[in-house]
Parts: structure tokens; C-alpha cells; sequence
């Protein structure tokens, strides 16, 4: 068990490829936090890192709001002591033809232009 002891943070866990890196990560030993906009599959793959015999704790967030992602990384550190492992897999985005977006989104989702 490569990461015992470790607490893993990962965004968009509630399904998709931050669900399976959230579950690996459980077998592997880490107790993961499971940040997801979706309150229900979020709740869902935290019961999935449980049951791998780790913490789980799953985390409702918007990562495009710098306050419910302050509040995550606050609430996780206050429950499971720590992070050590990061994974920013959540994506956020307007998805439209390019020539569609406003520019209020181009700055919204891609602030470092």
C-alpha cells in the first residue's frame, strides 16, 4: 500500500476519471477527500473509497468558486488532518463552438489570458 497514511484531494471525483483515480488511490492506502460539484456522485464515490477500508469524505463543490474551494480545502484539513496529494481534475467550461463564447466567459474560464 504505496500511499498509507496519505490524504488525497481530488476535484471532479464524482465520476468519470476522477472517480477511478479516487478509488486507486484507496487501494493504494490513501484516505481521499472527493470534491465534486454533484453532492449525490460525490457521496456515491466516497462510499466506494470506504469500502476499500480508507476515509472518505465527500465534499460538494464548485471549483470555479474560489470560496466553495477555500471551504473544501478548509473542511478537509479540519476532518482528515492534512493534504498530501493534490489532483485538480475537474473541469470547468463554457462548451460552445468557439466563435460562441462571450468574452465574460472566456474570462471566467480562462483567467490567464
Amino acid at each position: 500500500m504505496r500511499l498509507e497514511g496519505k490524504v488525497a484531494l481530488v476535484t471532479g471525483a464524482g465520476s468519470g476519471i476522477g472517480r477511478a483515480i479516487a478509488v486507486k488511490f484507496a487501494t493504494e492506502g490513501a484516505a481521499v477527500v472527493v470534491g465534486d460539484i454533484n453532492e449525490e456522485t460525490a457521496a456515491a464515490t466516497a462510499e466506494k473509497v470506504r469500502s476499500a477500508g480508507v476515509a472518505g469524505l465527500s465534499i460538494k463543490a464548485d471549483v470555479s468558486s474560489t470560496m466553495e474551494t477555500q471551504d473544501m480545502v478548509a473542511r478537509a484539513v479540519a476532518e482528515l488532518g492534512r493534504i498530501d496529494i493534490l489532483v485538480n481534475n475537474a473541469g470547468v467550461g463554457d462548451y460552445k463552438p468557439f466563435l460562441e463564447i462571450t468574452e465574460e466567459a472566456w474570462d471566467r474560464f480562462c483567467p490567464f489570458t
